[in-house]
């Protein structure tokens, strides 16, 4: 939001001081968290109210389970959201599945998520939209992209970097999945598809001694299963070239300076990229892309011959087939026979990439990739695919189905048609795409919050109160979890990580933590 319009925002926020706002908020990730603390601190907003709703009986969403444990640092949010979750005017509702159906009695017809909890609260999204002056959307991205490609979801060992991030933080919905299925006793080879943060934060957990990873949370049975692995290197595979790399410098220097671990890549593509930031000194992101570059010519500090384990930025290479380990020659088994004969995979087929320059700009950071006729086949064990997440819509909540986001107009929630839907606003990933940092989220949710305040207070608000969400009819049997709830549990994984020298020892389990509570 321009500053001028936040600025508009803030004094409309003022106007309503006498007005008492109601806002629920669904997703307990830190768009949520952030929207709402930005909501609560407006001048203003004595007498206004938010209520979280959160599929999880745990916050925090990305902060908690998407963030790699060894980077505490970037955490450190959570503090801020304690804060907010501590206002007197701030209510948390956990273990909440808000849904697209329009009974309460029956089963939810839509959940913005791929897996509908048997254990949580069910309520309507009309049902919230009843109860509150505005409901802002922050329920993130639950969906992974797809490669489009043969073996895909035929072949094993061929995971989402999401669901692998998810397990080793410990997600109630991945930490006894994975297990079974991947076992890194007998693996030695991965590859991971994409060059984003993510991508490198796996490359860096296959990659790291486990000894290292003691002291954070990451779960006891996670460090037992990668004290097991055998992988031994890591390629990460990107369509374009190192300008176009979508990683961090800051995580390209962590990867670089694992200790015991080498790198390599194509040197002459290097080489051009460097010289083509020297060139173009006003391209986009110039000094963080020279910095990047530098980083990577220097390369690691581990030599390549001898060394124990390494890892590859491949570039201009996208995958067009994946093939079975028995034989790297023969055709992806067909969906049945992934049934019946399940096989590992074996290899990845590419395409080489050629890069073109843009139409609208002559800066090199902006070409673009375009596939040659040259193939290559390169073999690995396990496949991880980073490419991008999507959202999941709800019955009668504008989506652009194409690009996996609500339909928005920065932030306000719209038809297809461009009319604004009343009282229904988005924030976070869910609303521009699974795009930058918690940062860029923060940004995005303060601007939000903004436009709600200055919406409601321009439409006059409530002289008294809306009634309560009628959470006790709606719970059913279920347990919701309130935010005194959570510091039970959070202080129960505080003393299990004590006890073991850690941060904290997760609960991974939704029914346990529900067991745990008084």
């Amino acid at each position: 939001m321009h500053r001028a319009t936040a600025r508009a925002a803030v004094r409309a926020a003022a106007r309503a001081a006498r007005k008492a706002l109601r806002v629920g908020i669904v997703g307990g990730g830190p768009a949520g968290f952030y929207a709402a603390s930005r909501l609560l601190s407006l001048p203003g907003s004595e007498q206004t109210r938010v209520d979280l709703f959160e599929l999880l009986p745990t916050p925090f969403g990305l902060a908690r389970f998407g963030v790699a444990p060894d980077h505490p640092e970037v955490k450190n949010c959570e503090h801020k959201f304690e804060e907010t979750a501590r206002d007197p005017r701030f209510r948390f509702f956990g273990n909440v599945q808000v849904c697209g159906t329009a009974s309460p009695d029956a089963t939810p017809s839509s959940v913005p998520n791929t897996h509908p909890s048997a254990l949580a609260a069910s309520i309507p999204l009309d049902t919230l939209h009843e109860h509150y002056d505005a409901v802002l959307l922050t329920y993130g991205a639950s969906l992974d992209r797809p490669l489009g490609i043969p073996g895909e979801d035929t072949l094993l060992n061929v995971l989402s970097a999401r669901t692998f991030v998810n397990w080793y933080n410990g997600h109630p919905y991945h930490s006894s999945l994975l297990a079974p299925v991947l076992d890194l006793s007998k693996l030695d080879h991965a590859t991971i598809i994409g060059q984003g943060n993510v991508a490198l934060d796996v490359a860096r957990i296959l990659l790291k001694d486990v000894d290292a990873l003691r002291e954070y949370d990451v779960p006891e049975h996670v460090l037992a299963e990668l004290s097991r692995s055998r992988v031994k290197r890591v390629d990460v595979v990107g369509r374009r070239g190192p300008l176009q790399l979508a990683a961090t410098t800051k995580e390209l220097r962590e990867m670089l300076a694992l200790p015991g671990v080498a790198f390599e890549t194509d040197q002459e593509l290097l080489a051009q990229a460097v010289a083509d930031v020297d060139a173009h000194p006003k391209m986009e992101g110039a000094r963080g892309k020279k910095r990047a570059m530098g980083l990577l010519k220097g390369g690691s500090k581990t030599p390549l011959a001898g060394a124990d384990r390494s890892w590859s930025l491949e570039f201009l290479k996208s995958p067009v087939e994946l093939l079975p380990s028995a034989d790297a020659s023969a055709e992806p088994p067909s969906p049945l026979e992934g049934i019946t004969s399940p096989q590992s995979i074996g290899a990845v087929r590419y395409v080489q990439n050629e890069l073109v320059p843009s139409s609208s700009s002559s800066d090199p950071s902006s070409y673009s990739a375009r596939a040659t006729a040259s193939t290559s086949l390169s073999p690995t064990s396990v496949l991880f695919k980073s490419v991008g997440y999507r959202s999941i819509g709800l019955p009668g909540l504008p989506f652009d189905a194409r690009r996996g986001i609500v339909l928005n107009d920065q932030g306000r929630v719209v038809t297809p048609a461009g009319e604004r839907v009343a009282g229904l606003y988005t924030s976070g990933w869910l609303a521009r795409g699974p795009t930058g940092v918690i940062a860029t989220t923060m940004f995005d949710a303060f601007a939000t919050a903004d436009l709600v305040a200055a919406d409601l207070a321009a439409q006059g608000g409530q002289e008294e109160a809306r009634g309560d969400v009628p959470i006790e009819k709606l719970r059913g049997d279920r347990r919701v979890v309130s935010w005194e709830d959570w510091e039970v549990l959070d202080r129960i994984e505080r003393e299990r990580g004590r006890v073991k020298g850690k941060l904290r020892e997760k609960i991974t389990s939704i029914e346990e933590m529900l067991n745990l509570l008084p």
